[in-house]
């Protein structure tokens, strides 16, 4: 959606943050069901929104990335 769909800047904003909220969690539920540790972070955080407790898992959960973004890539 563009930013011209919404009534007010507010509700743009808002349609923003919902969206992040939603895709931080629906990432945060995939590795919980691959069994991979993380933390939520908070604080706005420049490290971003997701601490995985193992730097061991970090090569796996690059690969998974990689595979939602090919899969639900409009670049396909």
């Amino acid at each position: 959606m563009k930013s011209d769909d919404f009534e007010t800047d507010e509700d743009y904003m808002i349609y923003q943050l919902e969206l992040h909220r939603d895709l931080i969690t629906w990432i945060c539920n995939k590795l919980s069901e691959h069994n991979i540790p993380f933390e939520r972070t908070r604080g706005n955080s420049p490290k971003g929104d997701i601490l995985l407790i193992s730097v061991d898992d970090t090569p796996r959960v690059k690969e998974m990335v990689r595979e939602w973004h090919l899969k639900f890539s409009n670049n396909k």
